[in-house]
């Protein structure tokens, strides 16, 4: 996992120890493997995020002619949120698809905070789907999603509740995905994303949750209360940062002038 090969979150992720808890809970703890030196990690993740909120040449069309300033401003305005809580958020979505993605090797085929109206609000729906179609039956992953920059005991049963809401509403997460894929020409995505809708019974979900936390504010007991919760296997996943809100705000500080950068150069070679 050192090498190339893994990518970034490959390298930069790597499992601590823990201890499971009883019952019917699994838990994996994340951290920073140290392999990336700062910049790197910020300049990456700073991608990431860009590419989470941007169609391919949606820049192109607004900021043809237009430089760094300009493309900051109305990246901060209707793309990037402002408001904190909303972009932590945001950012844990896009840490946990990253991660099945390019980690875990899911098929992740939605990016969903491009379908954004408003900056500052939630796409509504499942925060993460993720998909093993091969598998017979296909397997379907239900991410539930947390990024908490202090501690909060209630974290496990506020993510259960969240949860087992989405699970219920299911099939209009699907559909929505399903859409998307077929505007994007995707048919062989539409249609089994179609087949799983039809076909209920031919599909396992699975239910996982993804904390993406402060490293200094964690602690165990929310996994102790969340497992006494739990009754059906449930797949835990802790991404631990430290200093998570000063770290959020230098990665998007990052998105907004890199995206600028990249204007003023596609301008230039204009």
């Amino acid at each position: 996992m050192r090498g190339s090969k893994a990518g970034l979150f490959g390298r930069w992720l790597t499992p601590q120890e823990v201890e499971q808890p009883e019952g019917e809970l699994s838990y994996t703890a994340l951290a920073d493997s140290g392999i990336l030196d700062d910049g790197e990690l910020v300049t990456g993740l700073a991608q990431e995020v860009s590419r989470n909120y941007l169609r391919p040449g949606e820049l192109a069309l607004v900021f043809d002619d237009l430089g760094a300033p300009e493309v900051a401003d109305y990246l901060r305005i209707n793309k990037f949120p402002s408001v904190v809580r909303t972009r932590h958020g945001d950012f844990g979505e896009i840490v946990t698809g990253a991660l099945y993605r390019k980690v875990r090797r899911w098929c992740v085929p939605l990016l969903k905070l491009r379908y954004k109206q408003t900056a500052n609000q939630a796409v509504q729906g499942t925060d993460v789907l993720a998909f093993r179609f091969r598998n017979e039956p296909p397997v379907v992953a239900v991410p539930e999603v947390k990024t908490r920059a202090t501690r909060k005991m209630r974290l496990g049963e506020e993510a259960y509740e969240s949860l087992e809401s989405v699970l219920g509403r299911l099939d209009e997460s699907l559909a929505f995905a399903m859409n998307r894929c077929a505007e994007r020409g995707q048919g062989f995505l539409a249609r089994r994303l179609a087949d799983l809708i039809k076909n209920p019974q031919d599909r396992v979900v699975e239910r996982h949750m993804v904390f993406v936390h402060d490293n200094g504010k964690w602690k165990d007991d929310v996994v102790e209360l969340l497992a006494a919760k739990v009754t059906e296997p449930t797949e835990l996943t802790v991404v631990k940062i430290d200093n998570l809100q000063e770290f959020v705000a230098r990665v998007y500080q990052a998105a907004e002038q890199a995206v600028g950068q990249r204007s003023d150069q596609a301008g230039g070679a204009a």
